[in-house]
Parts: structure tokens; sequence; C-alpha cells
């Protein structure tokens, strides 16, 4: 079986196996990957992006079957139950967005940089924004495929009208997942640079 590549941040990866038991929050991660920003010497990150750069990480996680939410959901404080890494995932390190290293003549660019960072921080926000609509839509697909399965299911005599709308359906839903997926990818791409 072809393994996928999962790109995860090496600092991110080494704390979240160093969590004791299978269970943690996106507070709990959050902390905890604060506390190693501070003891590799990366100062002054708000709380507030290191929350959403970890549950990014979470939400991937959950999507490939690495991290279960609980039953219970909650808006705050939900719990996560880690999982072995699946075998399907070939997990790729990367320096994550908090550990880059300077430019050697990064006081040069300092003024371009800024500039880049400013406009990066304006796509990816644009990028999240488009990722939490195209998540809507291909649930709402997904689940206008599995809804044609059942009536065909339940009304074999109706199967055949209902046949070609289960394949728009699908066909629609596939184009929304690559849709997902190339922005996801972009998303990445960003946040890594």
């Amino acid at each position: 079986m072809k393994k996928r590549s999962f790109v995860i941040d090496k600092s991110l990866y080494e704390v979240i196996s160093s969590i004791k038991g299978t269970t943690f929050t996106t507070q709990e991660l959050r902390d905890l990957f604060a506390s190693r920003l501070k003891h590799d010497d990366i100062k002054g990150v708000p709380l507030a992006q290191i929350r959403l750069y970890v549950y990014e990480h979470i939400r991937r996680m959950v999507k490939v079957g690495w991290v279960i939410p609980a039953d219970e959901q909650k808006k705050r404080g939900q719990v996560y139950h880690l999982q072995p890494v699946p075998d399907v995932l070939q997990l790729e390190f990367i320096a994550g967005q908090f550990h880059q290293e300077p430019a050697a003549d990064e006081s040069a660019e300092m003024s371009t940089s800024s500039d880049d960072r400013s406009v990066n921080q304006g796509y990816i926000q644009s990028l999240q924004s488009q990722l939490k609509e195209l998540e809507l839509d291909m649930l709402s697909s997904m689940g206008e495929v599995e809804r044609y399965k059942f009536l065909i299911t339940e009304m074999p005599e109706l199967s055949v009208q209902l046949e070609e709308s289960l394949i728009s359906a699908r066909e629609k839903s596939s184009k929304l997942v690559g849709h997902f997926r190339a922005v996801e990818n972009t998303l990445q791409i960003l946040q890594a640079s």
C-alpha cells in the first residue's frame, strides 16, 4: 500500500510524542508547545497564534485518524484521544513557522520581509476561510451521496431515476475534495515559509 505524506512540525511532533497517556485538549497541547518554544529560546509568540497553529495540526490529525475527538463535543476543552500513527502515513518533518531560521542578510531585507509576512498573513486568513467553506460544502455533498445510496436501497424501483443524481453528487463531491486539498496544500506551504 502506498503511503501518504503527512507534513508535521518536528518540534510539535516531539511534544505530542511526550504526552503522558493518550488524551489531551487543545489548550494542554498549546501550553506544552509554548513551553517547548520557550525552551528553544523562541519568545514573543502570542498564545492565540500558537493555539491556532496547534489546532490546525490537530484538525489534520483528526482527518487522517491519528487523533479521535472524544464523543462529547465541546467548543472549549475538547478532549482528543491520541492513536498510533496510521500505517498509511509517511511522516515528513519540517521546521515549523516558529522555528524558521532567519536569513543571514535579514537586516537588509527587514522591510521587504515584513511586507511579505503581512501579504502572506492575508493569504493565510483568506485560505483558512476558504477551507472552512469547502469543508462545509464537502460534508453537505457527502451527505447527499449517502442519502441517494440509502434511497436507492430503500426504493429499488426508483434506482434508475436516482442513479443519475447519485453520479452527479459523487462528481461534485470529488471536485470539492480536490479543491479542498489544493487550498490545504497551499496553506501548508505558506505557513511553512
